[in-house]
């Protein structure tokens, strides 16, 4: 259904959107944006577009990597739940979503939306794991960079007369660390000793020295700036074909980074602040709610049913996730690289870290009111007892079982895991 609306008008109220636009930054963490209070300016771009947006503050993805963050994003199910998640011992494989489960795609392809997924991160974001289902066309050649990326979404959006959702994945953030020119310096702390793959060097033993980490997060800060450019262009792109006053509008991450806090890089990690906390903006039709910011705890998981109920579409009965706006609990999952099964539950200031291992379960508790870097878990006593009685509820709940066949590594996959720093 389409609104018309008259020059010099704005609705106040719900309208369905006409076209959606969901952009991934891959390995995005919230703290090296300024809307997030970082003193560099890394995201103009994002700023702009956060001025018709609703900038959520505290967002936190639900896993830690990105094979099961973006099935909970396409299915509106935690992890555990739609079965992508890591093969167990295995550091690089996961399982592909559940084939039962409906995918976002398919859901508003069904509603008269043509979709299409520009995919940077060909190696995890693959129709091998599931993510391709849903879409009229799926683009993952020669995307590796924000620029490649916006050139041929423009492009696209050149050739189409009606109503679209476009799924995009841009890599940039990414190891290997290396803006182009000037990128590589804008940002303070370069020193070229350190090359580009902060996980290399920590995964060899080098120590963990000032510069270091100055280095890195310069050429990260520069690798975001190239992506910040990307989304610019893209809502360029949509402005000048008309599309952008009416569309649903979202950019987030799948996971943050590690740049040295606790002693690690990357991700795929621990599930500390720095790789949960990620950014998350919605721009709303018509810019309705423009400018505000919600600081109340949210899970990326809600994308799913936000984008269903701005367009009307019902979503499916057993699906997990809730509006954005809509009170609802914050989990993260994981399956550890050693197998261990990982959970998360928060509350309004304390985060809850479970480790459920072959000899039993260990909790650690954390006060992200006094202690928002996660140096020291505090008692895990009595004031605790309703997250863990929750967390407890959460992973006694049985889940479906997953018969998607455990993909294969074959040279190329390969190729592109030791080029992205999973493979050493």
């Amino acid at each position: 259904m389409s609104v018309l609306v008259l020059p010099g008008c704005r609705p106040q109220k719900d309208v369905e959107a006409r076209d959606v636009v969901l952009i991934v930054i891959d390995t995005l963490r919230a703290d090296h944006l300024a809307l997030y209070g970082y003193g560099l300016a890394t995201s103009p771009n994002l700023e702009r577009l956060a001025a018709d947006s609703v900038t959520y503050t505290q967002a936190i993805s639900p896993g830690t990597w990105t094979v099961p963050v973006h099935a909970s994003l396409f299915t509106g199910l935690w992890p555990s739940f739609h079965g992508a998640e890591r093969v167990a011992g295995d550091r690089n494989l996961a399982l592909p979503m559940n084939p039962e489960v409906p995918t976002l795609a398919e859901l508003v392809r069904a509603h008269g939306l043509r979709t299409a997924a520009f995919v940077a991160n060909a190696t995890y974001v693959s129709p091998i794991f599931g993510f391709g289902r849903g879409f009229d066309e799926f683009f993952d050649a020669h995307l590796d960079r924000g620029p490649q990326v916006s050139k041929a979404i423009g492009n696209w959006l050149a050739t189409q007369q009606g109503r679209v959702f476009l799924f995009v994945n841009i890599l940039d953030p990414h190891e290997p660390y290396d803006p182009p020119p000037p990128f590589d310096t804008h940002f303070p702390g370069k020193h070229e000793e350190f090359g580009a793959m902060m996980t290399t060097l920590l995964f060899a033993g080098a120590p963990l020295t000032p510069e270091m980490r100055a280095h890195f997060a310069s050429q990260y800060d520069g690798e975001v700036a190239v992506a910040d450019q990307a989304v610019g262009a893209i809502i360029a792109g949509m402005k000048k074909r008309g599309r952008y006053d009416q569309a649903l509008v979202i950019v987030t991450s799948d996971h943050g980074e590690f740049l040295g806090e606790h002693g690690l890089a990357g991700h795929g990690q621990p599930p500390f602040e720095p790789e949960v906390h990620v950014p998350l903006l919605v721009k709303y039709p018509f810019s309705r709610r423009a400018g505000e910011r919600v600081a109340r705890r949210v899970s990326t998981l809600g994308i799913f049913s936000t984008i269903l109920s701005t367009l009307r579409v019902p979503a499916p009965p057993d699906t997990q996730a809730q509006p954005l706006d809509d009170p609802h609990p914050v989990w993260v999952e994981d399956i550890d690289q050693a197998g261990n099964r990982i959970r998360v539950a928060y509350d309004d200031r304390q985060k809850l870290i479970s480790a459920t291992t072959a000899t039993g379960t260990e909790n650690r508790l954390y006060d992200l009111a006094a202690d928002p870097g996660e140096s020291t878990p505090i008692r895990d006593g009595s004031e605790a007892a309703t997250l863990r009685a929750v967390l407890t509820s959460f992973a006694d709940a049985p889940r479906p079982v997953n018969m998607a066949e455990r993909p294969v590594i074959d040279p190329e996959r390969e190729a592109k895991l030791r080029a992205l720093g999973y493979i050493r």
